[in-house]
């Protein structure tokens, strides 16, 4: 959009050095007491409960009037407030703003980028009196403008606005000058049209590694699993589930999906052993989840007829956003996972069954490892019309069709380099991060228009 870094600011828990920047933990989605409000959302209050959202609220409100203040901030644009996973956040930000409207303030302007809402998650539905109380202000009643990431959302937010926020005197103007669709974008960062049209016959089409990812795989633990059962890297099936740990991301579709290409591929004497690696921390949304995995784990070892050689690798506890070496060890950046993963042959898993959009299969593609899908709605409505070629399945049924193409990924290097290529080409034309740029324009426009 033309702006000046040194004209933009960033208001965060968490931020990388170059950025101007006012960080504070509370800002957090996992601080303590972000944690406790969770924790107690759909349970019955504790005592004080009310007085203590409140003394975190005002006090992380606070925080955001004196850095919009301090940086003279026109623009000011919202992400992670549009449900309650960020509550205290999310919850500031609409106080704040209501208090400027309430003083006929005008600037800044606030723009809410809409991920998700309490309407659209289950394991919001249930919120008890006093969290109840607070959620008027989300998923963002005082904002000036609203980018959704999916078509869906816009027509729920129409009738949100309807029922909920009253205040809101023109909802039809609003919707249609106010906002837009802005799905998630991605660039490919990476020189892939260089790459020779069908790869070199053995190398994948995919990033090269560098020396700091280059024993990554020895670091996560994999090369000594590997050992143990006599199988070489080359000699094993990837499989990369490139998401955060949660229920909805129907990881153990992806467990299932191990053992069946594990099975087909060692009766045709094509690979040793089969490798689930998961780089997506846990703890998010439900803890116990990471424990549900094991036990479906432990049961499919039961079940399967060559149980050995297959591995489940958490691999969150060498993977950070950025890289890092900390005591000697490396810490392995989040993005980069998926190029070594392709690098080697592997393929990503992405078989939730709600989503947003889809930013981690967006980074998946990007980074030329092909991907395997569940056909959850926003795909089907939103991102399968552009022409992505992703073997996928319908409400985790694996069938003998989708695991020839599976096959076909791992097994046929040209097909692969034609898949992965197609799938960059699509990427490269249709979502990447120009598109931000251009839908906005009007938006912002609109914004600012009658000040």
């Amino acid at each position: 959009m033309d702006v000046s870094q040194d004209n933009i600011y960033f208001l965060s828990a968490l931020a990388p050095a170059r950025l101007n920047k006012l960080e504070d933990d509370i800002f957090w989605h996992k601080n303590e007491a972000n944690k406790y409000i969770l924790k107690h959302y759909h349970r019955e209050p504790p005592e004080g409960f009310e007085d203590f959202i409140e003394d975190h609220v005002t006090q992380a409100e606070d925080i955001i009037a004196k850095f919009i203040d301090d940086n003279h901030i026109d623009l000011f644009i919202v992400h992670n407030a549009s449900h309650p996973t960020n509550f205290v956040y999310a919850i500031a930000v609409g106080r704040y703003f209501e208090k400027l409207r309430h003083q006929r303030q005008y600037l800044p302007r606030y723009l809410l980028w809409w991920h998700d809402s309490h309407f659209e998650r289950e394991r919001f539905l249930h919120p008890n009196p006093v969290i109840k109380s607070f959620l008027d202000y989300i998923p963002g009643p005082y904002a000036h403008g609203i980018v959704f990431i999916n078509t869906a959302q816009a027509a729920l937010a129409r009738q949100v606005y309807k029922s909920h926020f009253n205040h809101h005197q023109d909802t039809r103007r609003f919707f249609s000058q106010n906002t837009t669709v802005i799905p998630n974008t991605c660039d490919i960062p990476w020189s892939w049209k260089r790459q020779p049209s069908h790869g070199d016959g053995e190398t994948p089409l995919a990033p090269p590694i560098d020396n700091f990812n280059k024993n990554f795989f020895e670091d996560i633990g994999l090369l000594a699993e590997l050992e143990e059962l006599g199988a070489s890297l080359d000699e094993t099936l990837l499989i990369l589930q490139h998401t955060r740990v949660v229920a909805r991301k129907r990881i153990d579709y992806a467990i299932d999906f191990a053992f069946l290409m594990h099975e087909r591929l060692l009766n045709k004497g094509c690979k040793k052993a089969t490798a689930l690696i998961i780089s997506g921390h846990s703890g998010d949304e439900d803890d116990a989840y990471v424990n549900q995995l094991l036990l479906h784990f432990e049961a499919k070892l039961k079940q399967a007829t060559h149980p050995e050689g297959i591995i489940l690798l958490f691999a969150e506890h060498r993977i950070f956003a950025e890289r890092e070496v900390i005591i000697d060890k490396r810490y392995y950046r989040f993005r980069d996972i998926p190029g070594i993963i392709a690098r080697h042959g592997g393929v990503g898993s992405y078989f939730s069954e709600s989503e947003g959009y889809g930013n981690n299969l967006l980074e998946m593609i990007s980074m030329g490892l092909p991907v395997l899908i569940n056909r959850y709605p926003v795909y089907k409505k939103d991102i399968e019309p552009l022409g992505f070629m992703l073997p996928a399945i319908e409400d985790g049924q694996f069938t003998g069709d989708f695991l020839e193409a599976a096959e076909a990924l791992v097994a046929d290097p040209q097909k692969r380099a034609e898949v992965v290529r197609h799938n960059l080409n699509v990427l490269d034309k249709k979502l990447n991060h120009k598109v931000i740029s251009k839908k906005m324009e009007k938006v912002l426009h609109n914004m600012f228009r009658f000040l």
